[in-house]
């Protein structure tokens, strides 16, 4: 009989978590332990059985939405329900804080996962593309002919930044209590009230922007050179995540971008007693 026992990170678990990251296959580095320690492990509960580390689970709790970033089961213990547990795990944690549905991305070829989430209530709303954009192609990409201008996301943003582009409510506020990362906010410098025209959260250590939103294509190049302030020296490319905007996948792969990842995200109600 499976028996899991759930809990909270501990310090000592990142070496269980850099372990397991890998399988997720996405190719980012693993986070080096100080920046996980700050930014994941609050957010992450492990799997035990007969005291050795299983699985995880890394959540973020958004206000109404539940966001699941990572769900990893060892592959030694796979195909035998570890999966579903977990879920019920995460379901029962995130609406004791609060959260009503959630929210995740998977790659479309892993029908395990995709049948896990299915049966947990969920349904694909949209896919999305993790491009890698090499920065002289960046500088290829079509200008607006208005004048942009990029600056700081501030707190003050974070409503209408979610409002204009579809993010999660609390998205933008919980990426900015992570630390680390470059929140940039593209906006027309002669209508300060308006709307803002795109939005980025730039993470220099994978380097990759996610979420990157932009109101149209053309104006993916100024948001772009904003983030590049941002990035290290070193690498000569950066990865861009392009959710639910085929018109910004079309103008980045016309400049030589190459597909490093394709997902589909799913939505749903947290199921009750789950």
């Amino acid at each position: 009989m499976l028996r899991l026992v759930a809990r909270a990170a501990r310090p000592s678990d990142y070496d269980h978590f850099a372990r397991l990251f890998v399988e997720l296959g996405i190719d980012n580095p693993v986070l080096p332990r100080e920046r996980w320690e700050s930014a994941l492990a609050k957010d992450t509960l492990f799997f035990e059985e007969n005291g050795e580390v299983v699985a995880y689970a890394y959540v973020q709790p958004l206000r109404e939405f539940g966001y699941v970033r990572h769900v990893v089961v060892a592959p030694s213990h796979r195909g035998r329900g570890i999966g579903a547990v977990v879920m019920r795990a995460v379901a029962a944690h995130l609406r004791g804080r609060g959260c009503a549905r959630w929210c995740l991305n998977v790659k479309p070829d892993n029908t395990a996962a995709v049948r896990l989430y299915r049966s947990a209530g969920m349904e694909q709303v949209y896919t999305l593309t993790t491009f890698q954009l090499a920065w002289d192609a960046a500088a290829r990409l079509p200008r607006p002919a208005r004048p942009v201008a990029a600056r700081p996301a501030e707190p003050s943003d974070d409503a209408a930044v979610e409002a204009a582009f579809g993010l999660l409510p609390g998205q933008a506020a919980e990426a900015r209590g992570r630390g680390g990362l470059a929140l940039l906010c593209l906006v027309d410098p002669a209508a300060p009230g308006a709307a803002p025209l795109g939005y980025a959260s730039f993470d220099p250590f994978v380097p990759g922007a996610f979420p990157f939103r932009v109101a149209a294509p053309e104006l993916a190049a100024p948001l772009l050179d904003a983030i590049r302030a941002h990035a290290p020296r070193a690498p000569e490319a950066l990865l861009v995540t392009v959710e639910d905007d085929d018109a910004l996948a079309a103008a980045l792969r016309a400049v030589g971008a190459t597909v490093q990842l394709v997902g589909v995200h799913f939505r749903g109600a947290i199921p009750d007693g789950g």
